[in-house]
């Protein structure tokens, strides 16, 4: 036990490398309980409340599944920042991209931060700034883990389990991602999009230790 302890403390810590572009869809399959739901719910929003020819901005937008799904959707003017090059290098869709830690200037019809926001430590003013790039009628759909709690973390796990993860790989992701990862519960992002001026704040979908809120601006 004293030498598994060891090891993992010597793993490094998570990195959105090449390695990890290569097989990123894949992996967040068998690593994010409902992935392809919440893309589908992210895009059927859209398709319901935008004309084709809207500004939707895609945070966190990794290799493109999302933008590519809008693509498909009819969408033509499509954004999507990542801090990561190794991902943006592994979006083929057309879109204009950009490598960055801060938001694009918009206006912003529908901003997308799908699994993102759990890696920034300033969430709020990060949120801010969301709300403020936002058009009139503009739009946020914001899912993030938000729960370390034994209990649904037991059932996180199981998920990961069901679709293959081995037990080495559950816990050498745990130590990969301890000390990069800012994980704040439902409640506060309820409190949080309403102190930045959000309106009309929904629970849209949730599954064990995810969480996927709608807000208008």
């Amino acid at each position: 036990m004293e030498q598994k302890l060891r090891e993992l403390e010597q793993i490094k810590p998570w990195e959105f490398n090449k390695e990890v572009a290569l097989g990123f869809v894949e992996h967040a399959r068998r690593h994010i309980p409902g992935y392809d739901r919440v893309i589908n719910k992210s895009v059927d929003t859209c398709r319901d409340r935008l004309p084709s020819n809207a500004r939707i901005l895609d945070v966190g937008c990794a290799t493109g599944k999302t933008l590519s799904n809008l693509k498909s959707a009819g969408f033509t003017n499509l954004s999507g920042v990542d801090s990561s090059q190794a991902m943006l290098d592994q979006c083929h869709v057309s879109a204009d991209l950009y490598c960055s830690t801060q938001l694009p200037a918009g206006p912003w019809d529908a901003v997308l931060c799908n699994w993102t926001m759990h890696f920034i430590n300033d969430k709020k003013h990060y949120l801010q700034s969301v709300q403020d790039s936002l058009s009139d009628q503009g739009f946020l759909i914001l899912s993030d883990k938000t729960s370390l709690d034994p209990i649904p973390v037991q059932q996180y796990h199981n998920f990961k389990r069901r679709n293959g993860t081995s037990e080495q790989e559950i816990l050498e992701k745990q130590q990969q991602v301890r000390d990069i990862m800012y994980i704040n519960d439902p409640l506060w992002y309820l409190n949080t999009l309403t102190q930045v001026g959000f309106n009309n704040i929904y629970i849209i979908d949730a599954d064990w230790c995810f969480t996927t809120f709608f807000c208008t601006k």
